[in-house]
């Protein structure tokens, strides 16, 4: 395994891989980036192109290429070696077999499903049409290969025939045992959706029935309450609660816009692809979750969505405000009008959803529209308008932005005629909202030597100075010996793992400084490196001095006597 990760890092040079992820600065020999594992407006993420290692300052994360593909596309280490050794070019020969059968054969077999699919739907004129029906056009259906499930034991049997055995094949999730021990399809008669990880590979399905194979199987007596989307079932390779349906073509476009249109299912995905909304994601099959939002808060500030105008809708908005508030997300919402769904918008007219993006207004503002209708909120006796505005000001201290509580609590106090400071009184005494969090990811802290005196913390930084410039690091070789033992050792293997973390550091500290500055630094704190040192050897001269005056030693007197006059001059150069 050693062998193939160390082939991969000689083949991807870190820095071009991860221009495909960040925007990098040049900082120093180093560059630097916005760190895509937390929100920063300052670059804290500095990459070593020497090193071929990356660490943040701002939240502690660091590692190889490894490190950044499994954090960012949250992938398993089996995972994130056969990406990079695709991107490499070069073949894996130490995944143990365990490895390959849990993740390469299931990749494999999923990819194999959606050729198998893509050819049914070719031949299917009965699937053609109701695609046609639904306004998607053939470059979309090819876009996002979309396929058809003809049912029965089509599929099933046509991954027998390239190889596949049984057990994989229903623990794949496309294929099941019915009550007589037969195994059939999964998925019958379905419009057959691929879901692709953030890296583009397929991993699972969403099959959506035919109108008419509902109908057939209604006439035919059979059971009444197939569901109309059907969603593979979690696996090694896909968990439901972190995929988005599109967000492998749309992350591109949402990083771009920092705002993303969060839709419900496929075909709105779809549609709003094809009106050229391309910055769009749906969930797959589940609740939005953490991991949804926290993978999404990587590429955008805003999020977009839409509820029902009515009662539920309302519940609906308010529920996923605490949601989104809580990962710091501006939420604008667009409104439909008589049209159902985005994807029915789109088909009666493909720029209405364009013109309702621009339309949208603050999640809030809405929210205000509908408690303070006039018609309303005046009619309401002191203790109901007393609760309207607590369970306002709940929605408003949900709000990680102090900017936006303030801009909410102004246009509190404008619609209810309630004074500001009133509504701020009120806000102090509400119980603190419980906040929903996301995973917390693994990180890896970094090893630093201990700093425990104020000769350590100097040390550090002189060292780091020093290894921004050729020159600073000749004069702290020649210096050393006034460095404490740990940082005479790191100073003493240029190739070690910390003086790598120093480099990274000091270019986070120190790029793009004032020449003048940096050498006035690093010549103070040499001095002060010496002028510590020179004061412990001050404090032992004159233990040693008090010992020979007791001894009556005049001559070790006078010799110790001149000593700590020279120590004493040093001293007093240094510190002038």
């Amino acid at each position: 395994m050693a062998k193939e990760t160390e082939v991969i890092k000689q083949k991807l040079e870190l820095v071009e891989f991860l221009r495909g992820y960040l925007t990098l600065l040049p900082a120093g020999k180093n560059f630097k980036a916005l760190c895509p594992f937390h929100g920063e407006k300052t670059p804290s993420f500095i990459v070593s192109p020497d090193r071929q290692m990356w660490h943040c300052f701002g939240c502690g994360v660091g590692g190889d290429i490894f490190k950044f593909i499994m954090l960012y596309e949250h992938l398993e280490f089996p995972e994130a070696l056969k990406f990079l050794a695709e991107r490499a070019g070069i073949q894996i020969q130490s995944l143990n077999p365990a490895q390959q059968r849990e993740f390469g054969v299931l990749y494999d077999i999923t990819d194999a499903a959606k050729r198998i699919y893509k050819e049914a739907l070719s031949k299917n004129h009965e699937a053609q049409e109701y695609l046609k029906s639904r306004g998607l056009h053939l470059d979309t259906v090819e876009e996002f290969e979309l396929g058809y499930a003809e049912g029965g034991e089509s599929l099933t049997l046509g991954l027998l025939k390239e190889g596949y055995d049984i057990e994989t094949i229903v623990r794949a999730g496309l294929a099941q045992k019915n009550t007589r021990g037969l195994y059939r399809d999964k998925f019958q008669e379905r419009i057959m959706f691929p879901i692709a990880n953030q890296v583009g590979k397929t991993v699972a399905f969403t099959g959506r029935i035919l109108p008419s194979a509902l109908e057939r199987m209604r006439a035919q007596g059979m059971t009444m309450d197939l569901p109309k989307y059907l969603n593979s079932p979690d696996s090694l390779i896909f968990n439901k609660s972190k995929v988005l349906y599109g967000f492998d073509k749309s992350k591109q476009a949402i990083h771009e816009a920092k705002s993303v249109l969060l839709v419900e299912g496929q075909m709105d995905l779809l549609m709003a692809w094809q009106s050229g909304v391309k910055n769009a994601v749906a969930v797959s099959g589940t609740a939005l979750t953490p991991n949804h939002l926290e993978r999404l808060r990587r590429f955008a500030d805003t999020v977009i969505v839409s509820f029902d105008n009515d009662e539920a809708g309302l519940k609906a908005l308010e529920r996923a405000l605490d949601y989104f508030h809580s990962f710091d997300f501006h939420v604008k919402v667009i409104g439909l009008g008589s049209h159902k769904d985005p994807a029915d918008a789109c088909l009666a007219d493909p720029e209405f959803l364009k013109k309702a993006i621009e339309w949208a207004k603050p999640a809030m503002q809405y929210v205000l529209d509908v408690y303070f209708m006039p018609t309303v909120y005046k009619k309401h006796d002191i203790p109901a308008q007393k609760r309207v505005l607590r369970h306002l000001l709940q929605k408003v201290q949900s709000l990680r932005s102090a900017v936006e509580q303030n801009i909410w609590i102004q246009e509190i106090a404008k619609r209810s005629g309630i004074r500001e400071h009133a509504l701020l009184e009120e806000l102090s005494s509400l119980d603190v909202p419980r906040t929903v969090d996301g995973e917390e990811t693994d990180f890896d802290s970094s090893s630093r030597p201990k700093e425990q005196t104020q000769g350590d913390l100097v040390a550090r930084r002189l060292l780091a100075l020093a290894l921004t410039r050729e020159g600073f690091l000749d004069i702290l070789k020649t210096n050393s010996a006034f460095l404490p033992p740990a940082y005479q050792e790191m100073l003493a293997h240029p190739d070690s793992e910390a003086i790598g973390f120093l480099e990274l550091e000091a270019s986070y500290e120190f790029a793009g400084l004032d020449e003048a500055k940096l050498g006035k630094e690093f010549r103070d704190l040499l001095g002060r490196l010496e002028s510590g040192v020179l004061r412990e050897r001050k404090m032992i001269l004159q233990e040693r001095l008090k010992q020979a005056q007791s001894a009556h030693d005049d001559t070790k007197v006078a010799e110790l006597l001149r000593e700590f006059s020279e120590l004493a001059k040093k001293i007093d150069i240094l510190s002038k």
